[in-house]
């Protein structure tokens, strides 16, 4: 290690608290330089970020990254630390991709593709599931693509999560559910929070995520206006929740979201805000533009047997279920 890549020895026996994931979370919080786009690339809440953060700047005695309006500068010492722990975490990551393939006879895989509102704490269900059953799998996810259907008709994905029914031999589509709840999410001190109906909703820009039960063209809220007679204001079309969460704080805008997962996700923001809308408010959007059905494809053989696991498709239904906020 050369003079300059020294570290403080201030409470460096705290090290021994740290893990690979709070490294893992430096490293990622150094290079895009804003904790809510680190939590949505790592699946986990804001406040896991923070924690991961906090600890590491007890073991340091440093703040490692100043909060500036553009978003996390580091400090000196970050940038001293940034390349060791690199280094650090991709000899870690090479030892367990040794121990990975040490284990595959022993260890499968599942793959399974699913839109990014269904990804939330879907890895963890089905590893538990899969402890529950003693049936040993590690769990690969996957973002739904153009390609998922004929990944899982090779045989390269095990189940796939979807807005829209598979059309193809040797795949089965499930209907497993349909949104029955709608959330509004906006910042805390939003002015809609005075009076958080559709007629006042309407009002404000709204953000649309990509990937929803309503195609983006196609937003009830959009057809609610149209009805009314109001006009329709789009803020954007955000491809992933980390960039719903900032521009929710930084402006007017809100969203409205069908999943309990997702709004259960930004309740985790510091500043955002996440509540259901009545049944009523539901029913007269679903008025204007009825939600689409959530489906699981899977694989059969030529007498239609499924060839998924029973517990797997059992642990998926209920996972998008529970996502819907269908279940206690």
């Amino acid at each position: 290690m050369t003079r300059s890549d020294t570290v403080p020895t201030t409470n460096i026996d705290k090290l021994k608290d740290i893990n690979l994931f709070v490294i893992r979370v430096f490293c990622l919080v150094f290079q895009h330089g804003n904790s809510i786009a680190v939590a949505s690339i790592l699946d986990v809440p804001p406040s896991k970020i923070s924690r991961s953060l906090n600890a590491l700047r007890q073991s340091f005695s440093d703040p490692l990254f100043i909060r500036r309006q553009h978003g996390f500068e580091p400090t000196p010492l970050s940038c001293r630390l940034y390349p060791i722990l690199c280094r650090l975490l991709g000899e870690s990551e090479s030892v367990a991709a040794i121990s990975h393939y040490q284990e595959m006879d022993q260890h499968q895989n599942l793959h399974i593709a699913t839109p990014p509102q269904l990804a939330i704490n879907l890895i963890q269900r089905v590893r538990r599931a899969s402890e529950s059953h003693d049936d040993p799998h590690s769990v690969h996810l996957r973002m739904f693509h153009d390609s998922s259907l004929d990944d899982l008709a090779a045989n390269r994905t095990d189940a796939v999560i979807s807005f829209t029914p598979a059309e193809r031999d040797g795949v089965i589509s499930k209907a497993i559910a349909s949104p029955k709840k709608v959330y509004l999410v906006a910042r805390e001190n939003h002015p809609v929070w005075d009076n958080p109906v559709l007629e006042e909703i309407a009002r404000y820009p709204q953000i649309l995520y990509g990937n929803s039960c309503y195609p983006n063209s196609q937003s009830p809220m959009k057809f609610y206006c149209r009805r009314r007679g109001l006009p329709f204001k789009l803020d954007s079309i955000a491809s992933d929740m980390g960039s719903v969460a900032h521009s929710l704080l930084e402006s007017d805008a809100l969203s409205l979201l069908e999943f309990a997962s997702c709004a259960n996700f930004f309740r985790e923001f510091k500043g955002i805000q996440a509540i259901q809308l009545c049944s009523k408010q539901f029913d007269e959007l679903v008025t204007y533009k009825t939600p689409k059905t959530v489906y699981l494809w899977l694989r059969h053989d030529s007498e239609r047997r499924v060839t998924t696991p029973y517990w797997l498709q059992q642990t998926l239904e209920q996972h998008i279920r529970h996502s819907l906020g269908l279940t206690g």
